[in-house]
């Protein structure tokens, strides 16, 4: 069965000027390695004066889920264009490639081309004019056009005076069941709060954890907490709105952070929150059946165990009390990841073809094709073989067909000192340092400056 993916965002107006801070390839290892075309091809071939060099940096590297995927393809593209052009590939893990990317801005070094979120994590970098506008390149290429992506998914990457990234990945999550645990206890999935509890009691009294969800530098945390932040009135608006607002601190919020906490004093989630935080401890909890239910993302998906992917039932996220919105109804969904490219190095006339050939290839219809075996949700309009996707995969697109998107802060929160502010709030509230009071006092007093 063959099936288009359209990327699964939200509209562009919900999106600009916004924020990111992590996603794809959290688990990966702390690899770095310089693989230039002449190296693959196993000769050092003298440069001509036609010869040119990009760098291209990515967090794809060794251990993350797409570099399986990624790297064949790469590797190929090099070796093809090794006459013309030596690509060096320069890759760490996530958290150590955000550093190297913020040190090389400072020093003015950045890589010609690199992966990279949107929203506020671009903003600084195209106020000092550092990135390219994507229209400049697309008057150049004949391979690809904004029409071959979805409508709204170069949203993340717009500013108020123009776009300045290219979307790779889309992506929804999952509130997934291990149905075997279930079934042994004789249970049913919760539909609602107090359900959820009435099972949550039954794990809890034969060692298992209800919900692998802990807090890591606010992963998974602060995803799980937007998703039940969805469920009460007016949510999605103060979402939508909060660029030009800064309010976080919201009843719908206090809401949230107070039914987080009450699922901490009912024993929901693992004792130590901070150790078993990020998404690979969480989802490992789950896998190895050790939690009844996780909140994970498609990125997440190359890790699974494949007895895990059979198992696993995707379910909505039960209804909390007082909330007005069903869960059975909606999931979040926005473009999380892409690439964008040295405006500097566009602009120098022995590299630009270059670097259109290359974008060409992060963009094209084989690369897109391959990373979406890895669990990625493209941003670009394609189709693909159902047949080829894991069993989780197939079942987070038939779970989450036909409902409606909604936002995260992840993707809404104008600005990174406030988005930092809120993971590094939301591991104090998981290990209930602070109140759901204070949690939104530390957010807004952040917004506020």
């Amino acid at each position: 069965m063959r099936k288009k993916i359209i990327g699964i965002v939200c509209t562009a107006a919900l999106i600009m000027g916004l924020f990111s801070g992590c996603a794809s390839g959290s688990n990966n290892g702390g690899t770095k390695e310089a693989i230039s075309s002449t190296d693959m091809a196993g000769e050092d071939t003298a440069a001509s004066s036609e010869k040119v060099t990009i760098r291209f940096a990515t967090n794809w590297g060794p251990g993350d889920a797409k570099y399986d995927y990624f790297y064949p393809l790469f590797e190929k593209y090099a070796e093809e264009n090794k006459d013309k052009v030596e690509i060096k590939l320069e890759t760490l893990s996530t958290e150590d490639y955000k550093t190297k990317i913020r040190t090389e801005t400072a020093s003015g070094n950045l890589p010609d081309v690199f992966t990279w979120w949107g929203g506020s994590m671009i903003i600084d970098m195209v106020d000092a004019g550092l990135l390219l506008n994507v229209d400049d390149y697309f008057t150049m290429t004949d391979k690809t056009s904004k029409e071959n992506f979805d409508s709204s998914a170069f949203g993340y990457y717009t500013l108020t005076d123009g776009t300045y990234g290219f979307p790779l990945e889309s992506t929804r999550p999952v509130f997934i069941a291990n149905k075997a645990l279930f079934d042994e206890y004789g249970l049913s999935y919760p539909k609602t709060y107090e359900e959820l509890k009435e099972v949550s009691k039954v794990f809890n009294e034969n060692g298992i954890i209800p919900i692998a969800m802990a807090s890591k530098n606010g992963t998974p945390s602060e995803f799980f907490f937007s998703e039940l932040h969805s469920q009460f009135k007016g949510a999605e608006e103060e979402l939508v709105n909060m660029g030009t607002t800064r309010n976080f601190a919201t009843d719908n919020a206090l809401k949230t952070a107070e039914a987080i906490t009450d699922m901490i004093n009912q024993g929901m989630f693992p004792e130590d929150t901070v150790a078993n935080g990020d998404w690979g401890p969480c989802l490992q909890l789950y896998c190895d059946g050790k939690a009844a239910m996780t909140y994970t993302y498609p990125w997440m998906f190359e890790s699974m165990t494949d007895d895990a992917q059979e198992f696993s039932e995707c379910i909505p996220v039960p209804k909390l009390d007082g909330a007005t919105n069903d869960p059975s109804t909606f999931v979040s969904g926005f473009t999380v990841y892409g690439a964008v490219v040295n405006k500097a190095s566009f602009e120098d006339p022995a590299k630009q073809q270059a670097l259109v050939d290359f974008i060409d290839f992060l963009t094209s219809d084989d690369l897109t094709l391959a990373l979406t075996q890895s669990g990625m949700i493209p941003a670009k309009q394609v189709e693909y073989d159902m047949d080829d996707m894991k069993p989780i995969f197939k079942k987070m697109i038939e779970f989450c067909e036909g409902k409606e998107l909604t936002s995260v802060h992840y993707t809404t929160m104008p600005d990174l000192e406030a988005l930092n502010m809120l993971d590094a709030s939301l591991d104090e509230l998981f290990i209930q340092a602070i109140t759901p009071e204070e949690f939104l006092d530390k957010v807004q007093a952040e917004l506020d400056k």
